[in-house]
């Protein structure tokens, strides 16, 4: 240095430096807090006490290696500057050489924990982690993903299920009695000789059952068995029944969702043996009340028509269709009606859900047509009031001997064409449409014409339902064709629906005829194998009616 002209004397560079400033403390005192804290800039292995920086050996006991040495020398001999800038470039690079050398950071590894402290620092817990620093990780990861899968596995099960188990239509609802099929029972047997019983009745409820209809209708079970002669409508008539069998009977309908209807035959007998008008309205009461007890459902008031001039009726009515309620039915026959003012119509239609409508068969097709044009003209169809009853009369029914093979073919005809109609159809049990032994075993092909007719009316609104329902007004959802060829066009609509029509043959000849200006084409519908049809050359037997479901 006395060559750079820088003077030595000892009272310049020597300084004299406290013990315990020369020895740093935190090897013996702070490293070891130090050290737990983590501090990247502290080694953990001193080499010794730090030397002074302006001491000569300072350089060689500093621990650096001998490559970084001749990289220091060499930019002191290239520097420019005067020996004191080269004395703090000596001390500020050795500092720096020092802190950021190697050997300072070997205790940094493996993610800046010393492999010897790592075990003891993952054993280790601190006072101030929470708990659950000290949770099993692994097996909450494992568990949560278990559970999230099976929580989607779920939901996805359910979701299948629900569309699995969802209607496959979307019908509009009616009420039981409304649209549904009733099905009228006597208690004749075949031969019209004797007088069966309400047991056997209950023998036939599988057949019952697998046509499908709604309710089933019996005439008068009222002393005497015979409709025409009932002088008591109080007590049921020994030779059919008594009332734990009416019971049974009733329950056991109902348990196969099948309704119980009653007769109550108030004809000329019955009235004259009770003069005074207000005992026969007092046993009509207490007879419903009784047979309502008993699980029947409704009831039809046969010869009603007798009182229609009657200002008690109205009175009586209304207090009969409050002791019935409003989901069962009371039935009256349309003479009732007949000839009353529009003012009394309305007010007796408020307590009455089913008006009786008969159709002759033997008048022939126009005849029909224009009975059944007028019907719906003065009782024109609407949701929520009275609805048509219809029924078939034919007077050679009465008579075994009248009923031969044409006649029972041409009730079928008109069997099948009456389903097609609004309103609520009342069908004759098999007996009575053809005069044979009935089967409790199996359906006769005639009946299962009828069961198929019966299900299809049941699934398409177009049949069941008697009215479109608009906001502001009701359309009717029928039209009547009549041809000159003994024929009875039915054509049944519902919006977003298909639409039937039913083509009806009375006469005795085959007919073949062009119906192409007003359908095109169609499947026909009640036999096992849907055939399609063209109505270019439309043929249909004699006695017979064809079903078919039109094109869109």
């Amino acid at each position: 240095m006395n060559k750079m002209g820088v003077p030595t004397e000892s009272t310049f560079l020597d300084v004299q430096l406290p013990k315990t400033l020369l020895e740093s403390p935190s090897t013996s005192t702070f490293l070891p807090d130090e050290e737990a804290a983590f501090c990247p800039l502290l080694s953990s292995r001193m080499l010794g006490p730090i030397a002074h920086p302006l001491s000569p050996n300072h350089m060689d006991t500093d621990g650096i290696t001998s490559n970084c040495q001749i990289s220091l020398d060499c930019k002191a001999e290239s520097s420019s500057t005067d020996s004191s800038s080269g004395i703090a470039i000596d001390v500020q690079e050795s500092a720096t050489t020092n802190l950021f050398h190697n050997g300072s950071y070997q205790h940094l590894q493996n993610n800046n924990i010393n492999k010897e402290e790592d075990t003891h620092f993952i054993g280790k817990k601190s006072k101030d982690a929470p708990s659950f620093v000290s949770w099993n990780w692994p097996l909450i990861r494992k568990c949560t993903f278990f559970i999230f899968v099976s929580t989607i596995l779920a939901m996805c099960s359910i979701v299948v299920a629900k569309i699995s188990t969802m209607p496959k239509s979307c019908n509009p609802k009616t009420t039981w009695y409304r649209g549904g099929v009733f099905y009228e029972m006597g208690f004749q047997d075949s031969e019209y000789e004797g007088i069966s019983d309400i047991g056997g009745i209950i023998n036939r409820l599988d057949y019952l059952s697998s046509l499908g209809v709604a309710a089933v209708r019996l005439n008068s079970i009222f002393l005497p068995g015979n409709i025409d002669n009932v002088t008591s409508v109080l007590h049921i008539d020994p030779a059919i029944g008594n009332v734990s069998q009416l019971k049974v009977l009733a329950d056991t309908l109902q348990s196969r969702n099948i309704a119980l209807l009653l007769d109550i035959p108030l004809h000329n007998t019955f009235v004259n043996i009770h003069s005074n008008q207000e005992i026969v309205y007092n046993q009509i009461t207490k007879t419903l009340t009784s047979c309502l007890d008993n699980g029947v459902n409704g009831f039809y008031l046969k010869g009603l028509d007798l009182f229609s001039n009657d200002l008690m009726l109205l009175k009586f009515l209304a207090i009969w269709k409050r002791i019935v309620g409003e989901n069962r039915v009371l039935i009256i026959n349309e003479k009732v009606l007949k000839g009353k003012p529009s003012s009394f119509l309305t007010a007796i239609q408020q307590h009455v859900d089913l008006v009786d409508v008969c159709l002759d068969l033997e008048g022939g097709t126009k005849k029909i047509t224009n009975r059944i044009e007028n019907i719906l003209a003065n009782m024109p169809p609407a949701e929520d009031s009275t609805w048509i009853h219809w029924s078939i009369v034919d007077s050679k029914l009465k008579h075994h001997n009248d009923r031969d093979s044409f006649n029972s073919d041409k009730i079928m005809a008109g069997t099948i064409m009456q389903l097609m109609l609004p309103g609520t159809p009342n069908i004759k049990y098999e007996d009575d449409m053809n005069g044979k032994q009935y089967s409790v075993h199996k359906l006769s092909d005639r009946s299962k014409i009828v069961s198929n007719m019966i299900s299809l009316r049941k699934r398409s609104p177009s049949i069941y339902k008697s009215v479109i329902c608009k906001p502001n007004s009701n359309i009717q959802n029928t039209l009547i064709r009549y041809t000159n060829d003994d024929t009875l066009i039915i054509v049944r609509n519902y919006p977003r629906r298909n639409s039937f029509a039913s083509v009806t043959n009375l006469g005795s000849y085959k007919i073949t005829m062009d119906l192409t200006s007003t359908f095109y084409s169609g499947t026909r519908m009640l036999t096992n194998e849907t055939d399609k049809i063209f109505f270019k050359n439309f043929e249909i037997d004699p006695f017979d009616t064809i079903v078919v479901k039109l094109d869109k």
